[in-house]
């Protein structure tokens, strides 16, 4: 008697062009032979195609091939010039970068990011697994998606990824397969192999919000036994970063049955500033063309770094330089003092009004 597998089906909020799109893992084996500067440039286009949910002739077309070329080189069927489709690759590429710079201010390489880069590298070079805690809207996040998105360290060699609300063993699975371009829909079972096997010894896996899979239950023990299981497998970089709650959860009796698992496999456990260092709010004024704060402008910045985070702080700066523009204006603090009485504004009830 024979029996029939059913299809999978589309997970939640997925259109049938995401569930049908080709797979990351069938693009990296069919460019395994390739010359690295060209591997990683299809592997760049075909992380473009995924994230963009754009169609396979409209990916193709912004580099003036056809759909069909385009799956052809994804498949490493293509039997014409790949030198001359991987020189417009680039040429894309280098287009986006530029119009990056001209949308949003570029990124400051703040002492905050250096400690982040020196982590992320050193998880990578010996192979280990980590832990980086610290307060929230200090930039962890913002250093932690600019390190994988940086060129040295991406073409797939680096995985960001944020552990859903909820920290789910499904959830996760749902959300890294993903970031490495594979199909969530897989017959049961499958999926965290799918998963496990993208992983290299050359990679850096980076768990975001790490604290939502520790607040005990089964269910989330499950989601970090399956990190330290990818870690254990492929014996790539592992780095789990979360606050200082998720410091405190891993100091919790409850968690130490995990921990005693991870200790051989730990290099550090790493506290960040809980804080923007001077020089760093420096070099953000450097940006705007301000020279470091002094008087007002200094207890205002740190008021708000202090009670707000530096998320705030930024929107005020932002804030700050959009009214001088639109005043063409070369931006002073007066400008920041001023956006902050505004946004503080915006704040305020109608009873406070009155």
């Amino acid at each position: 008697m024979s029996t029939t597998t059913a299809a999978p089906e589309a997970a939640p909020g997925q259109t049938e062009r995401q569930t049908n799109r080709i797979p990351g893992p069938r693009v990296e084996a069919s460019t395994a032979s390739l010359p690295i500067d060209q591997r990683q440039a299809i592997l760049w286009l075909h992380s473009f195609y995924w994230d963009s949910e754009l169609g396979l002739n409209d990916v193709a077309q912004k580099i003036g091939y056809d759909g069909s070329v385009l799956s052809r080189v994804f498949h490493g069927r293509y039997e014409g010039d790949l030198k001359a489709v991987v020189a417009a690759i680039v040429k894309f590429r280098a287009l986006l970068a530029e119009r990056a710079t001209i949308n949003k201010a570029p990124f400051q390489r703040t002492s905050l990011f250096e400690t982040i880069e020196e982590s992320c590298n050193a998880l990578r070079t010996y192979q280990k697994m980590g832990f980086l805690f610290g307060e929230s809207q200090v930039g962890k996040t913002t250093c932690l998606k600019h390190y994988a998105q940086m060129g040295e360290y991406n073409h797939g060699r680096t995985v960001y990824v944020e552990m859903p609300v909820g920290g789910t063993y499904t959830g996760f699975l749902t959300e890294l397969a993903g970031k490495i371009r594979v199909s969530p829909n897989q017959r049961t079972g499958e999926l965290p192999a799918m998963i496990k096997k993208h992983f290299r010894d050359d990679m850096l896996l980076i768990v975001d919000e790490a604290s939502r899979a520790a607040v005990g239950g089964r269910q989330t023990s499950k989601t970090l036994d399956f990190i330290r299981a990818i870690y254990d497998e492929a014996q790539c970089g592992v780095l789990l970063c979360g606050t200082n709650i998720f410091r405190d959860q891993m100091a919790n009796e409850a968690m130490e049955p995990f921990l005693r698992q991870m200790h051989r496999r730990v290099l550090f456990r790493r506290q960040l500033p809980d804080r923007p260092s001077r020089a760093d709010l420096n070099l953000f004024a450097k940006h705007y063309g301000l020279a470091p704060a002094i008087g007002e402008a200094f207890d205002l910045q740190k008021e708000t770094i202090v009670r707000h985070g530096l998320g705030v702080w930024i929107t005020t700066l932002t804030a700050a330089a959009r009214m001088a523009t639109n005043k063409r204006q070369q931006m002073t603090w007066e400008h920041v003092m001023k956006a902050h009485a505004f946004l503080k504004k915006l704040e305020r009830t109608p009873e406070q009004e009155d």
